[in-house]
């Protein structure tokens, strides 16, 4: 029997929660107990797994959208089952959308069978319930997305076909619409400027580097003086030109932090994100070091001595690039990124990968103290380092000019798993690791993930080689 597939309650404090992902699309047979969805409450992760067997017969809710517990956001049915008493009770959330409390009451908490029916979830396209009106009340047939985009879009629902349930018009029915009646006048805008952009560039003479940079920059290089041989434009040339263009108080105000926008463009993020046992393994280091050192060790003192570690298998990651020179550093200089009120403080820890543990962990108390005391940051990095839970910035913005690459941190978020009494909440440690693409590839940067995750579980042996130094 069909049933209608509610946002869960994750805990008793959830108030809203958040679509991540379907893993279903509509249309698609789902089995019983199969993830079709994950969803996300605060620092929360849950599953949304299917109730019983049938077809994901209607999806209601976009990936990143973001609703109260027991609103509904699908059907799972069978194939050929009536299911318009259920698209109902989508108009009447549209109409009325559920508290935290009421959801709580139609959802039941995590576990409950009611909320194993809720946790069914779909797919990230939304085929909207048969609904009421939009531009005649009682001729046509919508679901409430569909509603709020043709408002969005300007779209009169009068003159589309649904492709719904029982002919309901649905939010992708609307976009259709409004990209086909734009698909015209779009292609031909499209086509005079690539013939225009054509015809610069072809007038254009610049070395295979400096359009490179001119791409990373945004510098248009039809406005560029060259300076190379016959007049072709250089690197440095498309670099000047974006530094005339930039307003002289902007760089003024943007302090420090004017060295990372010159490096736009030229990062990319790798992520390794893990839960259960591996996420655990770097709190437990810390509480054993805490204990055994009665130091105020923080989870930051064992991932540095990790990635001491690891930046000694993958030397290229320890290092410096300018005046187009990649140079691998002996010492390991690492940048520590702090959140402050009074902004971010960088603390340089020099010599990282020589000192002991303890001489680490006071280390980093004491350039801390002094950063935020003083204001200013460290040295010449070869490496940044920075846990989430005390800093707020992108990983991207925590690498600066001439450093290669940085990683953040994140040990606080929870992942709820169904368990056999409920659900079980389990540590996630997220990974990611900024690095500058024009010295390493993202091979090197998924090896050097792992390997920080294999120095990480083995943290206590790392700490204890530290007496010999």
């Amino acid at each position: 029997m069909g049933y209608v597939i509610k946002m869960p309650k994750l805990g008793l404090e959830m108030e809203r929660g958040t679509l991540l992902e379907w893993y279903a699309e509509e249309g698609d047979a789902v089995e019983e107990g199969e993830v079709i969805a994950e969803i996300e409450s605060e620092k929360s992760i849950g599953e949304v797994e299917a109730r019983e067997d049938g077809v994901l017969r209607l999806v209601g809710l976009e990936e990143g959208e973001t609703v109260p517990p027991g609103t509904p956001i699908g059907i799972v049915a069978g194939a050929d089952e009536e299911i318009s008493d259920l698209t109902s009770e989508f108009e009447d959330s549209a109409e009325s959308e559920p508290d935290a409390d009421a959801g709580s009451d139609r959802a039941g908490e995590v576990g409950s069978d009611e909320t194993e029916a809720s946790s069914t979830s779909a797919t990230g396209t939304d085929s909207g319930p048969a609904a009421g009106t939009a531009s005649t009340a009682d001729e046509v047939k919508a679901s409430p997305r569909a509603k709020r985009r043709a408002e969005e879009l300007d779209v009169d629902l009068a003159g589309i076909e649904g492709s719904g349930p029982q002919g309901a018009i649905t939010a992708d029915d609307v976009e259709a619409a409004a990209e086909s009646g734009a698909a015209a006048e779009a292609e031909t805008e499209a086509a005079a400027a690539e013939a225009e952009a054509k015809s610069a560039a072809e007038g254009v003479k610049a070395s295979p580097r400096a359009k490179r940079r001119a791409e990373e920059l945004g510098v248009d290089l039809t406005g560029v003086d060259g300076s190379g041989p016959q007049g072709a434009i250089t690197a440095d040339d498309v670099e000047a030109a974006k530094a005339e263009a930039t307003p002289a108080e902007a760089v003024t105000q943007a302090g420090p932090d004017s060295e990372r926008a010159a490096g736009v463009g030229r990062h990319r993020t790798a992520t390794l994100v893990v839960d259960g046992d591996e996420a655990d393994a770097l709190i437990e280091a810390t509480e054993l070091a805490r204990n055994a050192f009665d130091l105020d060790v923080s989870p930051l003192d064992v991932l540095l001595v990790a990635t001491s570690a690891a930046l000694r298998d993958h030397p290229a990651f320890n290092s410096t690039f300018e005046d187009e020179t990649h140079q691998l550093h002996r010492r390991q200089d690492v940048e520590i990124a702090v959140d402050t009120d009074e902004g971010v403080v960088r603390p340089l820890i020099d010599e990282a990968g020589t000192r002991r543990f303890a001489d680490l962990v006071e280390t980093r108390h004491d350039r801390t103290e002094e950063a935020v005391a003083g204001g200013v940051s460290g040295g010449r990095a070869t490496f940044a380092l920075a846990l989430a839970e005390e800093f707020d910035g992108d990983v991207e913005s925590l690498v600066a000019s001439p450093t290669v690459a940085g990683l953040v941190a994140n040990c606080s978020r929870r992942r709820a798993v169904p368990a056999e009494n409920g659900v079980s909440l389990r540590r996630c440690l997220s990974l990611s690791l900024a690095y500058d693409t024009r010295v390493v590839g993202d091979d090197d940067a998924e090896a050097f993930l792992t390997s920080l995750l294999e120095h990480v579980d083995n943290v206590p042996e790392l700490v204890l080689r530290t007496y010999g130094r």
